[in-house]
């Protein structure tokens, strides 16, 4: 997004999340609320939930959006409402939501009930402290040591329909191959390595986006430290009860390296 620039606020039937990228100066404003994000700042915008965005910085803006459009889509729930002026009017202070959820392991006891989105931005300084944290103990054999963004009011999925993760690989960290049901979008926020995805090579570095495919066998190889975001349709497969998963045997754990994947355009 570019300075100056404004995305007209609307609303839809799909849910929807964003991870920021580079930079810093725009914001968006959910319920009323304006969020200003910063590089490593997750923000949620569940279905039917008035969002648009700004720019009042300096500097261009770059974040990943991810929607759960295919499935409804599929099952034919899409609705778009464009809201009835270009932007929507502030009617609570900046940041509200986060300065109310601050506490991080506790939350206003007049909000012990589940809402939607009580939290609209949870902050990379907080992501990767609570990662931090976890490292004083053994890492995930297959994901290293990596955390997942919940509703602070009900323990669940950050947003319903879409699972988002933030794992840290240590350099030189090796997870053990698996597979499962779930399909995930890696971003790579920070760091470099490869992942061996059914055999093939795909090497990344920071800025770079790849996709596991449902059921298939993959693992990660950090060649530095290394922060990987992702986003994952695990929620959905769960209320279908239709998540298996299943650990790579031979070899220790781990495949053997076919081929090497080369992109078209570097």
């Amino acid at each position: 997004m570019l300075p100056g620039e404004v995305a007209p606020s609307h609303r839809h039937s799909q849910s929807a999340l964003r991870f920021i990228t580079n930079g810093e100066g725009a914001y968006s404003i959910v319920q009323g609320e304006r969020i200003f994000m910063e590089e490593g700042d997750f923000l949620i915008t569940p279905k039917n939930l008035w969002h648009g965005h700004g720019h009042v910085g300096e500097k261009p803006m770059i974040w990943m959006d991810a929607l759960d459009i295919p499935t409804i889509y599929s099952i034919g729930g899409t609705f778009f409402e464009p809201y009835p002026d270009r932007i929507e009017t502030p009617k609570r202070p900046d940041n509200f939501s986060e300065l109310r959820y601050q506490g991080g392991m506790v939350r206003p006891v007049s909000d012990r009930y589940s809402q939607v989105a009580p939290l609209a931005n949870y902050k990379w300084k907080g992501t990767k402290a609570a990662i931090e944290g976890l490292m004083n103990f053994e890492p995930d054999p297959y994901e290293g040591f990596a955390v997942e963004y919940i509703n602070p009011s009900n323990g669940e999925t950050a947003n319903p329909t879409m699972g988002a993760w933030m794992q840290k690989l240590p350099k030189g960290f090796h997870t053990k191959a698996h597979r499962h049901t779930h399909s995930t979008i890696y971003q790579v926020h920070q760091g470099s390595g490869y992942t061996v995805i059914n055999g093939v090579r795909f090497d990344w570095s920071k800025g770079d986006y790849f996709v596991v495919p449902n059921w298939a066998w993959h693992e990660h190889v950090a060649e530095a430290d290394s922060y990987l975001f992702s986003v994952n349709d695990l929620p959905i497969m769960e209320r279908f009860d239709l998540e298996q998963q299943q650990a790579f045997d031979a070899n220790n754990g781990y495949q053997k390296v076919e081929s090497e994947f080369k992109p078209v355009l570097v």
